[in-house]
């Protein structure tokens, strides 16, 4: 058994540590990379969502190095992400391909049931050693990125985030254990505080949207790394620690902000429409009492959720007054079309900023 899995941000570190910790052998797939693209658009329905090309590419570059298990997610109410491996499926099995795929529904108890297919030698007791090894690592990746987005548009010394960023990924990956993620941890925190200036005062936007898009920064064309070098503190409101939390485990903490976000969207969507959709109302609004100068939506083509949020945040952003900028991702986006846009976006809100200033 070869296992792999697609990439999303830095989940492909976090389900490596997990499958090696449970005795398995991972072949992760290749960087997502134009030909990862080529190949997911070329043999995908054409009108299908970007996530579903890209994971197409990523499984069949990992089939062809030689993987024979594949990884992937089940999903719940309208969004196509629940029909995603089905789909893939059938297209990789037309392609000659020969594997096995785990489909794991976003559900604990559905987690540790096939995690036992894949460890069924490993106790129970190692399991949970293997999830907790696996989300410190998870946890670790994202307290550092939390910070670097704090550090971007006030960093002393020019790219030295991304510096930081790459020498903590590397490290975190190599990690063998929970002290010495810790101790990366650690190192990597005091040294974005040894590099913060504290004078500067970035404009705040929030990043809302589709999972994929808001994890991914092949796939968003790194509009974190853009906009913090334009100035701004980005905040978005998904992590991969967020999701595990939210839809694995339940946590109380995030059903009570479901429920809360919820409220704040009703006047403009009384119900769930698959997705993250519902969350981005809900999260425009909260933001836009909590002082945010701006929000940017992002999502892929034909994305149906996060299509209906798009069409409801034109009014949102009127009655709360808060700009919304919605950027939709193909294969066909490019980094300068989407800078061009934030750079108009961000100009804007500098106006704004300006004015109420004076006023």
């Amino acid at each position: 058994m070869l296992i792999t899995y697609p990439h999303m941000g830095t989940m492909a570190i976090v389900l490596e540590a997990l499958f090696t910790s449970l005795g398995r052998t991972v072949l992760t797939p290749p960087p997502i990379t134009k030909r990862t693209m080529e190949l997911g658009v070329k043999n995908s329905p054409e009108t299908v969502c970007l996530p579903f090309k890209v994971t197409l590419g990523n499984f069949i570059e990992a089939l062809d190095q030689g993987a024979d298990t594949l990884v992937t997610c089940g999903g719940v109410g309208p969004c196509r992400l629940g029909y995603y491996a089905e789909v893939q499926k059938g297209i990789l099995q037309q392609l000659g391909y020969k594997f096995d795929m785990l489909v794991i529904e976003p559900d604990i108890v559905d987690v540790l049931k096939h995690l036992r297919k894949v460890a069924y030698k490993k106790s129970l007791r190692e399991i949970y050693h293997a999830f907790k090894f696996a989300g410190a690592k998870m946890n670790a990746l994202d307290s550092i990125e939390k910070g670097l987005t704090a550090l971007r548009p006030r960093q002393k010394t020019p790219g030295s985030a991304d510096a930081i960023w790459q020498r903590a990924v590397t490290d975190i990956a190599y990690s063998q254990d929970i002290p010495q993620i810790t101790n990366v941890l650690q190192d990597t925190l005091s040294k974005i505080e040894r590099d913060m200036c504290y004078d500067a005062e970035p404009l705040k936007i929030g990043l809302v949207g589709e999972i994929y898009v808001t994890i991914e920064p092949f796939i968003n064309l790194n509009i974190e790394r853009l906009l913090g070098n334009m100035g701004v503190e980005v905040h978005k409101i998904m992590y991969l620690s967020d999701y595990v939390r939210g839809h694995l485990l339940r946590k109380r903490e995030y059903l009570d902000k479901y429920e809360d976000l919820f409220a704040l969207a009703k006047p403009y969507l009384g119900h769930y429409v698959g997705g993250h959709g519902l969350k981005s109302i809900g999260h425009t609004i909260d933001m836009s009492q909590s002082g945010y100068d701006g929000v940017i939506q992002v999502y892929p083509f034909t994305c149906m959720p996060e299509v209906i949020a798009k069409n409801i945040l034109p009014k949102v952003s009127q009655d709360r007054n808060i700009p919304v900028l919605s950027l939709v991702y193909d294969e066909q986006s490019g980094e300068a079309g989407i800078l061009t846009r934030l750079e108009a976006f961000i100009d804007l809100l500098k106006s704004r900023k300006k004015i109420a200033a004076l006023s």
